[in-house]
């Protein structure tokens, strides 16, 4: 499950600067990853069967805080970005995201999306680094339509032609399908606008495609015959916001559009489902627990989202509290285990049930080191870290604290790279590593406590 490759010196120091919080980016999870290798697979075989049969499928990634959910779900976004997937990871507390109102996760999600490409388009000039991804999949979505009417890279020696050829194949597909009209009049617009170089029409419907508060005025001549000449229609039309009446809509837009654009589907990732707890009333819980409900029923969309994975991460709290999940029968036994066997197909990606042990600490360990070496030079951490990784290991095994020991090893290790480098030969390993890992170990448990 695991890359053979190093990550680029740039990918290197980002994934070491998020690893001194305990987390690794998304696009670097891969490079330390270590483990949970059926769990992995299983996933690997259920986004190769939703890709061909076109489902929706829901799954619960069950742990403590810091025990590797966001990992174990970079490293699943990163296998499907490789194999034509989006992606988009959300989190509830960080993106203001409550589970009950969808039209406050439809605009987190149409502004979190990554694909493969347009990581690499990002990566290869620095320009692009702000690369918007919903203009990203409109373009390319569009490229291949002029693609397919005969347009060839921007180069269009007659336009008129172009537009009454666009117009056609419209009609044939898009407007035949069942997209909301609101949907079809923005892509109709989007396209026809880029044909047109109109560069204000495709931002805008850019803007309202990612859920922005405005209402998008399409000119009429986008959305009428090429050989229209009947002035008294409207000369602008006006599409509605999306908002708590057409999200649903939008999200099936959406997915449509990911197809269309020749990827095989989105991974949606809902980190952070804890914070329900925080919703005031027990109305509001029950509807966010009637939400997850609808989710693993059928990915949220009243059984018409198509091409979605979707993945709910969750503490253990919400699984066993009797003011949670459990109270919820509908939700509860849709989830609940049927025996304490492991199921890597189950329902519950639960990684309690498969800690790491030593020996893969210890490849953590020295991957970190590894993806430390390619960030700062071969020499980077000192001469001394060959000493260091064992009894650092034994350590944070040994830990008493009700801490993630991944995350604690990540950042003990990486601090204590950051310190051989800047001391170089006058580096010296703590010659009490049981005291330095508890107090580290305090440090991050009070971390987690904080409200």
């Amino acid at each position: 499950m695991t890359s053979s490759k190093e990550p680029s010196p740039t990918l290197a120091r980002a994934l070491v600067r998020s690893l001194t919080r305990g987390t690794a980016v998304s696009e670097g999870a891969r490079f330390i990853n270590v483990g949970q290798d059926h769990w992995l697979a299983a996933q690997q075989e259920l986004l190769s069967e939703v890709a061909e049969d076109g489902h929706a499928e829901t799954k619960f990634v069950r742990g403590a805080y810091g025990s590797g959910k966001s990992h174990f779900l970079a490293v699943v976004q990163d296998h499907a970005r490789d194999h034509h997937w989006v992606t988009a990871h959300v989190e509830c507390k960080v993106d203001r995201v409550e589970i009950d109102r969808f039209e406050t996760l439809y605009p987190r999600i149409a502004n979190k999306m990554l694909m493969k490409d347009l990581i690499e388009a990002r990566a290869g000039d620095p320009s692009s680094a702000d690369l918007d991804a919903m203009r990203f999949l409109l373009e390319r979505w569009t490229n291949r339509k002029l693609y397919k009417i005969g347009v060839r890279e921007d180069s269009i020696s007659r336009p008129f032609d172009a537009e009454h050829r666009l117009h056609t194949l419209f009609h044939k597909t898009l407007l035949k399908s069942t997209q909301s009209p609101g949907f079809v009049q923005a892509l109709i617009a989007f396209s026809r606008a880029t044909l047109m170089r109109d560069h204000d029409l495709t931002t805008s419907v850019c803007s309202w495609m990612r859920g922005s508060n405005d209402m998008l005025r399409i000119p009429a001549r986008y959305l009428r015959h090429p050989n229209a000449t009947d002035e008294t229609k409207l000369a602008t039309v006006q599409i509605r916001p999306i908002g708590a009446g057409t999200a649903h809509d939008a999200m099936r837009g959406l997915l449509w559009l990911i197809r269309d654009a020749g990827y095989a589907g989105l991974i949606l990732c809902i980190d952070e489902v804890e914070e329900l707890a925080r919703l005031r009333t027990q109305t509001r819980q029950d509807q966010a627990l009637q939400a997850l409900r609808e989710f693993v029923d059928h990915g949220g969309g009243e059984g018409s989202f198509r091409y979605l994975c979707m993945y709910l991460a969750a503490t253990p709290e919400m699984f066993e509290s009797e003011r949670y999940f459990p109270r919820y029968d509908a939700l509860a036994t849709r989830i609940q285990p049927l025996s304490d066997a492991i199921n890597w197909r189950g329902p519950v990606v639960d990684l309690e049930k498969t800690p790491l042990d030593a020996k893969q600490m210890s490849q953590i360990a020295n991957r970190i080191q590894r993806v430390f070496r390619v960030a700062y030079g071969p020499h980077a951490d000192g001469e001394r870290l060959a000493d260091l990784i064992e009894p650092l290991v034994a350590a944070v095994m040994a830990t008493r604290y009700r801490i993630a020991k991944p995350r604690l090893l990540a950042r003990m290790l990486i601090d204590e790279l950051e310190r051989a480098r800047a001391q170089a030969s006058a580096y010296e390993i703590p010659h009490d590593m049981a005291s330095a890992v508890s107090q580290a170990a305090a440090i991050i448990a009070a971390e987690r406590d904080a409200p």
